[in-house]
């Protein structure tokens, strides 16, 4: 059972009395002006309310379910067709639960009676040069990690970016303690960024076992859930909560990845992470990690607090602040700070903005080593929803680091023929006038124009 909000309690009651109004006139049928037999045709004939109403119910679940994947559009009345999950929905006390064949399985992909989850993604993209984040850096290893840019060449094909598959049930506190978990893994030419590449070299999914080329098998989530009332507590792997993008790239507009969030930010993190809703409008997280990139391993003695706030300032506002400091594990002592602001200026424009800033004692070199000491990074997208099928969207990005300035403009749009399928076509451009100070390619790299597009079936 789903928890409901006010708002959708509302809701419901607003449904019923709908359908109650309905109902009458269904059963009642023309010959009568109201629900009660008072119209010329019903002439002292009709039957008392309570009557009409259960008969124009059970004429409702029944049209409703022949409607339905319960009835014969599928199956032929099977019971172990279910409708669909707006039929099954409980919004009027549960008045067509039995039409619906509550308990049973939603499907391979679908959720089950239990509330356990299978499902995943597939995208396939091309992109024509390297990127200067996920595209184009190759497999890491224990020799030459973070050195250059070019030692793989996943661009220029058109291939398979990430399988994702995943098992998942959410713990429900609402009714005391709730267990839940999550098992997730993605293979792909994203396969290694997904990797515990924050551990000690051959550890979990960390190993040349685990790389076929340009294509990486990775277990970014593998965690057990507690939660009751408004707190939930998840302990094992799982993706950080710093930053506005994401590891799976339909969490995401473009295909292209910022260059902060690739080289500045933690991808995964291992360890435990609380989550609190301190009222309507601010949900408080803290928790303590391995470090960065950590895959059930301590690199360095990897110990850090991880930890922000999400706080709802209107309808149309949210601001989130998420950060992690301490020892960072393979990234050295230091910390992160990131501020996320996002605002629906109307129904079909919004923008958000983000302003990270990394500090360590790692003593790298971003021009040089690709890996980066300090930085900065302040990044701005705009959205224009054009209609349900077409979204535009435009991403500026600066990032600064050890001195050195790189800039990226991205533009795309977002194409939805289905539900379940989106192509996303976009071009980026970069430019880093100091990018050619330390070599290592930098300057080819972070100066050009490249084009992608690429499309995400999920299921």
């Amino acid at each position: 059972m789903v928890r409901r909000s006010w708002k959708a309690l509302l809701s419901s009651m607003a449904l019923c009395g709908t359908l109650a109004a309905t109902n009458v006139a269904f059963a009642a049928g023309e010959s009568c002006s109201d629900g009660c037999g008072n119209g010329s045709g019903c002439a002292g004939n009709c039957q008392s309310c309570d009557q009409i109403f259960s008969e124009a119910g059970q004429k409702l679940t029944d049209q409703l379910a022949s409607m339905s994947a319960c009835g014969n559009g599928c199956g032929n009345g099977d019971s172990s067709c279910c409708a669909p999950s707006s039929v099954c929905d409980d919004a009027c006390g549960d008045l067509l639960g039995d039409a619906c064949g509550e308990g049973c399985d939603g499907g391979l992909f679908g959720e089950s009676g239990s509330g356990i989850e299978f499902g995943g993604w597939t995208q396939f993209g091309y992109q024509n040069n390297p990127d200067g984040a996920f595209t184009g850096n190759g497999a890491f290893n224990n020799v030459n990690f973070g050195a250059g840019y070019n030692n793989a060449k996943e661009w220029g094909v058109f291939g398979l970016n990430q399988q994702g598959l995943y098992l998942n049930k959410t713990a429900d506190g609402s009714n005391g303690l709730g267990l839940g978990f999550r098992a997730e893994a993605i293979y792909g030419i994203d396969g290694n960024e997904a990797q515990s590449f924050g551990n000690n070299f051959g550890r979990y999914d960390y190993d040349e076992k685990w790389n076929h080329g340009i294509y990486e098998w990775a277990l970014p989530q593998l965690y057990a859930e507690a939660a009751v009332g408004d707190l939930s507590v998840k302990l094992g792997h799982f993706y950080t909560p710093i930053g506005y993008e994401v590891i799976p790239s339909g969490g995401n507009f473009f295909l292209s990845r910022q260059v902060t969030f690739y080289n500045s930010e933690p991808f995964t993190h291992t360890g435990v992470l609380g989550s609190y809703a301190a009222g309507d409008n601010l949900t408080i997280l803290s928790g303590w990690t391995l470090g960065m990139d950590s895959g059930f391993d301590q690199l360095n003695n990897g110990n850090s607090f991880l930890g922000g706030f999400i706080y709802n300032l209107s309808d149309a506002t949210a601001l989130t602040y998420m950060m992690t400091a301490g020892n960072l594990g393979w990234r050295g002592d230091g910390s992160i700070n990131s501020v996320v602001l996002s605002h629906n200026w109307t129904d079909v424009i919004q923008s958000v903005h983000q302003f990270d800033v990394l500090g360590s004692n790692l003593g790298g070199s971003f021009a040089q080593t690709g890996i980066s000491d300090n930085s900065t990074g302040q990044i701005n997208y705009l959205f224009y929803t054009i209609n349900e099928q077409l979204k535009a969207g435009v991403r500026q990005e600066w990032y600064k680091a050890d001195s050195v300035s790189y800039n990226t403009v991205t533009y795309g749009v977002n194409i939805k023929p289905a539900d379940i399928l989106v192509i996303r076509p976009e071009v980026r451009h970069m430019w880093s006038p100091g990018a050619s100070v330390g070599g290592q390619g930098h300057d080819d790299l972070f100066n050009q124009t490249v084009f992608g597009i690429d499309a995400i079936l999920t299921y």
